[in-house]
């Protein structure tokens, strides 16, 4: 470096400095290029500890995961254990199922024919005696019963059996039939036996055929009158709360039996 100085009549001194880089044009590159190298090494040695932080940290999870999975196998192998030794339960409850579900097909066109005698009773009106009757139903008829105990069905099957009306072309297909004869005291009460018929729940179309009077001024009579879907007794029809067996419990067990029967 070279340093000038001027004396000025003011006195003013006057410095000039200049520097000269005596290395050469390689120099600097090499230089430049260790510069670099450093970086990509302090980069890929950051690399590095990410990787093996991440590959440290899914073994932890991993570890983790294998011994919770363990504590499950060993949960499952106790369940096991404890299902095999409740299997005749399980046996048992199936057979209760089963014929539960047998007996409510069987009885689910049970009628009450308390309650229709009750019912022909209470609309028996008074000067009127019912002497003789008989109820035709019909039989061989099945009713589809839902996996949840559910019918669906209103006249559960029964459907064929011929009851007559009214209009003489046309007969009733209804769920029973009752055909009955009886006495009265005049023409009108009969008629108040047919009104009171039609206006019974278990009752429809009320039918009287024939009405002859005696010397006693006493009417003779015979007709017939439908039975309606009120009449079902319906006492089989909640299967669960006879059995004691949930609907999931059932429908868990029609579900077993379905994959079993395949």
């Amino acid at each position: 470096m070279i340093i000038l100085k001027d004396r000025s009549p003011t006195d003013t001194q006057v410095e000039v400095s200049s520097s000269v880089n005596l290395l050469s044009p390689w120099v600097h590159e090499e230089l430049r290029v260790r510069r670099w190298r450093q970086r990509f090494a302090l980069g890929l040695l950051a690399l590095v500890v990410a990787i093996a932080g991440g590959w440290a940290y899914e073994r932890i999870v991993l570890a983790q995961v294998e011994a919770d999975l363990r504590g499950e196998e060993a949960t499952a192998e106790s369940l096991q254990g404890r299902i095999a030794d409740l299997a005749p339960v399980q046996t048992y409850v199936d057979g209760v199922d089963r014929r539960s579900r047998a007996v409510q097909q069987q009885m689910a066109t049970d009628v009450a024919f308390s309650e229709v005698l009750e019912a022909l009773a209470d609309a028996t009106p008074g000067g009127a005696r019912i002497e003789s009757l008989s109820v035709d139903l019909p039989t061989g008829v099945g009713v589809t019963i839902a996996p949840d105990g559910t019918i669906t069905d209103v006249t559960r099957g029964l459907v064929a059996a011929g009851c007559p009306g009214p209009d003489p072309f046309a007969v009733l297909e209804v769920i029973g039939c009752v055909t009955l004869s009886g006495t009265a005291a005049d023409r009108g009460t009969v008629g108040q036996l047919v009104i009171s018929l039609a206006a019974a729940k278990e009752f429809s179309e009320p039918f009287i055929t024939t009405t002859t009077t005696d010397e006693g001024a006493s009417v003779t009579f015979s007709g017939s009158v439908a039975l309606t879907p009120k009449v079902f007794s319906g006492r089989y029809d909640d299967r669960a709360a006879l059995t004691g067996l949930s609907d999931e419990a059932a429908d868990e067990t029609s579900d077993e039996s379905g994959e079993g029967s395949e």
